[in-house]
């Protein structure tokens, strides 16, 4: 089964590679909920860093797993569900002293939106999309806006509808880009964050796009006909 999700996801990554502008590898990341559903493969990261961080990696090659011990961002490590949200971060506290919001009830207003995987889990796997023998929970790629235009296309062109992106400049590689899509079972789009920007190199020309197990196909098959 191993290598028949390891084909499926690096025909994946060929069709998006040749029609999506990419410097970097589309990313698979899969939540494991006990440490007896490891991949064998897979070895711990060995520094704590941030779970952007650990998606940049990821696209520049590198496969790993991570457990909470791991996370050095706990917002991050909230949203994607290693962790319960830390309580500032949940109740607004956090953003208002960074002076993101104009007061208290503004940023409880924002942050009670926010999307955040609820079950905790033990951990995460993260691959690059064409080295990765799982099937991925969210799939995300970092991309130019041209890509993204790309992506929203080969949705529509199945769907007809609108895409509506949600997202607030905060929590987005973690909260916009899997949670997101981990939780609707869809598509997310996603403009970065000050924290994905500095920390992992996200580039000012530069979005990201958050694609869930369940809607990879058919946007795989809009990329094609498109």
């Amino acid at each position: 089964m191993a290598n028949a999700n390891l084909e499926k996801n690096q025909k994946y990554c060929e069709i998006i590679e040749s029609k999506v502008k990419l410097d970097a590898k589309p990313v698979a990341m899969k939540l494991i909920k006990t440490e007896d559903d490891l991949i064998e493969g897979y070895d711990l990261i060995n520094e704590k860093i941030r779970h952007c961080e650990m998606v940049r990696k990821a696209s520049l090659g590198d496969k790993f797993y991570s457990t909470i011990d791991q996370q050095m961002c706990l917002g991050g490590a909230g949203a994607i569900g290693l962790r319960d949200m830390p309580e500032k971060l949940a109740n607004g506290e956090k953003y208002f002293s960074l002076g993101r919001f104009q007061d208290l009830e503004t940023a409880k207003k924002l942050t009670a939106k926010l999307s955040i995987v609820e079950d905790i889990h033990w951990g995460i796997i993260y691959a690059p999309l064409d080295e990765a023998d799982f099937e991925a929970d969210v799939i995300e790629i970092i991309t130019e806006p041209v890509g993204g235009m790309k992506l929203a296309q080969s949705i529509v062109y199945k769907t007809g509808e609108k895409i509506e992106p949600s997202f607030a400049g905060i929590q987005s590689l973690c909260g916009d880009a899997f949670a997101n899509p981990y939780i609707t079972k869809g598509v997310n789009f996603t403009l970065g964050c000050d924290g994905s920007r500095k920390a992992a190199d996200i580039k000012d020309n530069e979005m990201t796009v958050g694609i869930s197990s369940e809607m990879i196909e058919e946007v795989i098959s809009g990329l094609e006909s498109i």
